[in-house]
């Protein structure tokens, strides 16, 4: 073959292996990984968010002239949160605190500022400029890291709002109604138990405009020790030859980086995130991944999770995904200050009990590098043998590898039924609480499912394969409810998506394949 039609043969399938296509044989429909153009740089990452809080302090109201706002978690708020089971699905890791705390500055209409400050009700503000800066500190001891919900935002033209802390993070600015445009938003998190609320009023005071800016700051979570990805971690690697990782896994967990992994997960690794979440009065922790669709065009940034992690679209607004979290191979748990990026707010596509499964699209888009993972609908829960790979990660450690073995004689749990979940027996790693939700791929790296949990007759005991399957919900098995986004093409999604399980409801049709129940007036999802 001529040496340039070898080329162009060569970069024909190249393209041909990374574009995600759809194939039909048998019914079964399936893509292929694509990855997002760019590489993510933490090192860049970093610097940029030092530059913006080096900035930032450097036009902070001087903190002894300030209001702080003081969070009160209680003890036994705390005891709540350290009480629950490791070995829950989700685990739990933060306190909700309601404050309900409005922001606005229309009575600074013909006040004339000082450059020093001047206290309000909450934070300080001083001159600067033809404008003013406004700082608040919320404060909450032994906190690993604290979040806010904003409610009633509105930010005019010139004013931004910042938040950081004093060790390097920095976030913002945000403007207008908000990222999501409806003033409503949770902030990422930011590490440690002082966040700082910044507000640049870049403009003339003229009362049209102060008026118009205003925000409530409505809700704060305080995230405990159980939240660990902000500090440095012990890890369990003491004696020659022994994997290190981290401390409070199970013994059989093994870290991506220690271990010999099948290059069916290599794809996996770009594309799985730790996420974070509120849910009723705390905060959770699960795992998910990206999904490409069939429509070459574009990467819409879908999220399969658990419908067990997150079912509910105020869950799915709230949660905060890290992306690329990991660790060397015989190196401490730690997560260089800012060094892993993340994404905040999702809206939820699809989601049911059955097969335990949520669809999400992200408000934000992914780090650049990151994997859209392929899929195949091909049934595997009754392929005895069929061989399973998973990245998760459990009880929020860094990325861990498992493989998993489908085996078809082991018992099923009453409210799983075999077909609409996958029944395995680890082989090598294992999963905990807190890798509910990650993507299980096939041999060609495509995803089949997302972990459900654990069913046997020891299942505190992750290290015990030969009691307990593992159990995956099948996307062979509510394909069809997810197909108008993942196959778009076949079947083009209705516009906003549909109402996930306990939202309101008018009709069926609302609820894509959920039932729209209740008392007339006060429907729901179900």
């Amino acid at each position: 073959m001529p040496t340039n039609l070898r080329s162009l043969f060569l970069s024909l399938l190249c393209v041909l292996l990374l574009v995600p296509a759809a194939l039909a044989a048998g019914g079964v429909v399936e893509t292929f990984s694509e990855r997002a153009a760019g590489t993510y740089d933490p090192a860049a990452q970093v610097a940029t968010k030092a530059a913006l809080q080096n900035h930032l302090a450097g036009m902070r109201v001087a903190a002894k002239v300030g209001v702080p706002l003081h969070l009160r978690v209680t003890q036994e708020e705390l005891a709540a949160v350290y009480r629950s089971d490791e070995a829950e699905r989700r685990v739990r890791v933060g306190v909700v605190k309601e404050i309900g705390m409005p922001v606005d500055f229309a009575d600074l209409t013909g006040h004339k500022l000082n450059a020093v400050g001047e206290p309000r009700f909450f934070g300080a503000v001083k001159a600067v400029g033809n404008g003013f800066v406004w700082t608040g500190e919320v404060l909450s001891a032994a906190a690993a890291g604290l979040r806010l919900s904003f409610t009633e935002v509105n930010l005019p033209t010139g004013v931004k709002l910042y938040l950081y802390n004093e060790s390097g993070q920095a976030f913002g600015p945000y403007t207008g109604r908000g990222p999501r445009g409806n003033g409503e938003f949770w902030s990422p998190t930011v590490f440690g138990s002082k966040l700082i609320a910044q507000l640049h009023f870049e403009r003339a005071m003229d009362p049209a405009a102060l008026k118009a800016t205003h925000f409530v700051v409505e809700e704060a979570a305080h995230l405990t020790g159980r939240f660990l990805l902000p500090g440095t971690l012990a890890r369990t690697g003491t004696k020659p030859g022994l994997k290190a990782f981290c401390s409070f896994n199970a013994s059989c967990v093994e870290n991506v980086n220690c271990s010999s992994t099948s290059s069916a997960v290599n794809d996996a690794r770009g594309g799985v995130a730790h996420i974070l979440f509120r849910s009723g009065g705390s905060f959770f922790i699960c795992s998910g991944g990206l999904l490409t669709d069939t429509d070459t065009s574009s990467q819409v940034p879908y999220f399969l999770t658990a419908n067990h992690c997150i079912s509910k679209g105020r869950e799915a607004s709230s949660m905060e995904a890290f992306w690329q979290f990991e660790t060397p191979c015989n190196g401490s748990c730690f997560n260089p200050n800012g060094a892993v990026p993340s994404t905040v707010g999702a809206s939820i596509r699809s989601t049911n009990r059955t097969s335990d499964y949520t669809l999400m699209e992200l408000d934000q888009p992914p780090p650049a590098g990151s994997v859209f993972m392929g899929w195949s609908t091909a049934a595997v829960a009754n392929s005895n043998g069929t061989n399973l790979f998973r990245i998760s990660h459990p009880i929020g450690a860094p990325q861990a590898y498992s493989e998993h073995n489908v085996d078809t004689s082991t018992g099923t749990c009453s409210s799983w039924p075999r077909g609409a979940w996958i029944y395995s027996r680890d082989v090598f790693g294992a999963t905990e609480g807190g890798s509910s939700g990650s993507p299980v791929v096939n041999a060609s790296g495509q995803v089949v499912g997302q972990l459900s949990g654990a069913c046997g007759t020891n299942v505190n005991n992750s290290c015990d394969p030969g009691s307990n399957a593992t159990v995956d919900g099948a996307l062979a098995n509510y394909f069809s409810e997810v197909e108008q986004f993942l196959d778009p093409s076949g079947s083009p999604p209705p516009p906003g998506g549909c109402a996930p399980v306990g939202d309101p409801c008018s009709s069926a049709g609302d609820c894509c394949s959920n039932k729209c129940k209740g008392k007339a007036g006060s429907k729901t999802c179900r």
